[in-house]
C-alpha cells in the first residue's frame, strides 16, 4: 500500500515536472484547524445532572491532503487529484475526471478508487514469522461493489444525468454554525437533512431550464438491492439480495424576485425480484417532500427548510410497520461586511416503531448561533447549539435528553 502511495506521488510530480510541455497544472492543498469545544448533555429524565464530554477542551486537526493536476484543450478538460483524509480513519481516494464537447453538447463523467487502508497488515500474503497467526487481511472498502458513477450530458437548455448521482436535491437551505445543534431527519437511519430524503442512486435524471431562473428535474430509479431514492431502508423483511427498487421523483427551482423557491416530491418501492411466492408478498413503499425558501435581502438572507418522509411495509402480516419523519429549520445569515452572523431554530418529528402505526413520534427542538470572521489568513468560527428530545410514549431512553455545545474553530487553508 506505501509502495502505492509512493507511484502515485511520483506520477503526480511527474506530471508537475512535465507541466510546460504537456500544458497541465499542478497543484496541492491542505488545511489545519484548531478548536476548543465545551459540550455538556443530559441523557434523559431519569438522569439527575448533565455530563461533560470525553472531548471538551482543546484538539486539533489537518485535514484534506490533496494533490490536483488539470488539463485543458479548447471545451476538453482533465482532471487528476489524489485525497488524504483522516476522520477518524485514513481515507485515500484516486479520481479523474473530464468532459468533452462536440457541436453543443458537453458530456462528462469521473472515475474514482479508494485503495485498501493504508499500513494494515495481511497475513495471507506475508511468509514473515513477526505476523501472529491472528492478523487479518486488509479490508477492501470497495469490496462486493462495482465501480459505480454516472455521465452527464447537456447543451445547456437540457441535461441529461444517467447512473450512480444525486439526480434529485433535498433542497435544503439551512445553514448552521461550527457548533453541534443541527438533527437531520431520520437520525436513527439515513440521516437525511431537513428537506426531501434523497440521495445518490442509480437510474437518470433529465432537467430542463424553462428560463434564466426556473428549472425541472425528473427523475427515474430502478435498481437491485438498493435504498428508495437512496435514503428508504426496507421495511417488510424482504430479502436484499432478491428485490428491485423502483422510484419517480420530480424537482422545480425557481427565482422570483429576492425569493428562490425549491421543492423535489419523490416515491419508490421495492418488489421482489426472485420470482418467489412468498418473498413477493414482502415489499416497502417510500414517498417523501421537501421545500426550501431562500430569500436574498442584501446584508440579511432568512431561509425556511421543511421536510416529510414516510415509508410503510406492504405485506398484510406487518401493515401496521411504518415510519414517519418531518422537520423544519428557520433562520437567517446576517453579513456584517466581511463577518457572517448565523441564526438557527427547528424541530423534527421522528417516529421508529416498526411494530405499530399508533407509536407516537419522538421529538427534537434544535438552536443554533454562530458568527464567523477572518482575522488576516485565517478563518475564525464561534458556534453555539442546542438539542432537546422528547418522547410523550415515554418509552425511549432519549426522552428527556438536553445538550448544549459551544464550539470555536481556528482555520488556515493553504
Amino acid at each position: 500500500m506505501k509502495q502505492l502511495s509512493k507511484i502515485m506521488l511520483a506520477a503526480v510530480a511527474s506530471v508537475a515536472l512535465a507541466a510546460p510541455a504537456f500544458a497541465w497544472d499542478f497543484s496541492a492543498s491542505g488545511s489545519a484547524t484548531a478548536y476548543f469545544n465545551q459540550t455538556s448533555s443530559k441523557a434523559n429524565n431519569e438522569a439527575t445532572t448533565k455530563e461533560s464530554t470525553a472531548s471538551n477542551g482543546f484538539s486539533s486537526a489537518g485535514a484534506s491532503l490533496t494533490l490536483a493536476s488539470s488539463h485543458t484543450d479548447g471545451p476538453n478538460t482533465t482532471s487528476f487529484t489524489y485525497v488524504l483524509d483522516n476522520d477518524g480513519n485514513l481515507d485515500e481516494n484516486l479520481t479523474v475526471s473530464g468532459s468533452r464537447k462536440v457541436g453543443d453538447w458537453t458530456a462528462s463523467g469521473s472515475v474514482s478508487y479508494t485503495p485498501n487502508r493504508l499500513g494494515c497488515s495481511n497475513a495471507a500474503s506475508s511468509t514473515t514469522d513477526n505476523i501472529t497467526s491472528g492478523a487479518v487481511a486488509c479490508p477492501d472498502p470497495q469490496a462486493n461493489t462495482e465501480d459505480s458513477t454516472s455521465v452527464t450530458l447537456t447543451n445547456g437548455t437540457m441535461t441529461i444525468v444517467m447512473g450512480d448521482a444525486t439526480h434529485l436535491s433535498s433542497q435544503n437551505v439551512s445553514s448552521g454554525s461550527t457548533a453541534s445543534g443541527q438533527d437531520g431527519m431520520d437520525a436513527q437511519g439515513s440521516d437525511c437533512d431537513v428537506g426531501a430524503c434523497v440521495d445518490d442512486f442509480e437510474g437518470v435524471s433529465l432537467g430542463y431550464a424553462l428560463s434564466d431562473t426556473m428549472s425541472v428535474t425528473v427523475a427515474y430509479q430502478q435498481e437491485p438491492n438498493a435504498l428508495a431514492m437512496g435514503t428508504g431502508e426496507a421495511l417488510d423483511g424482504e430479502a436484499a439480495a432478491g428485490v428491485t427498487v423502483t422510484g419517480f421523483g420530480l424537482s422545480f427551482s425557481g427565482t422570483f424576485g429576492p425569493a428562490t423557491i425549491g421543492v423535489t416530491q419523490a416515491s419508490a418501492s421495492s418488489a421482489d425480484a426472485t420470482g418467489d411466492d412468498d418473498a413477493g408478498k414482502l415489499s416497502s413503499s417510500w414517498s417523501t417532500m421537501g421545500l426550501g425558501l431562500a430569500i436574498d435581502l442584501g446584508d440579511i438572507d432568512p431561509f425556511i427548510s421543511f421536510g416529510t418522509a414516510t415509508g410503510s411495509a406492504g405485506s398484510a402480516a406487518n401493515k401496521t410497520v411504518e415510519h414517519t419523519h418531518s422537520g423544519n429549520e428557520v433562520g437567517l445569515t446576517y453579513a456584517l461586511g466581511s463577518d457572517t452572523i448565523t441564526l438557527l431554530v427547528g424541530s423534527m418529528e421522528n417516529q421508529f416503531d416498526t411494530a405499530s402505526t399508533v407509536d407516537k413520534p419522538e421529538t427534537t427542538s434544535i438552536m443554533e448561533v454562530g458568527y464567523a470572521t477572518m482575522i488576516g489568513p485565517a478563518s475564525l468560527s464561534i458556534g453555539y447549539g442546542t438539542s432537546a428530545k422528547a418522547d410523550a410514549d415515554k418509552g425511549t431512553s432519549a426522552d428527556g435528553y438536553s445538550m448544549s455545545d459551544l464550539d470555536v474553530a481556528l482555520s488556515i487553508s493553504f
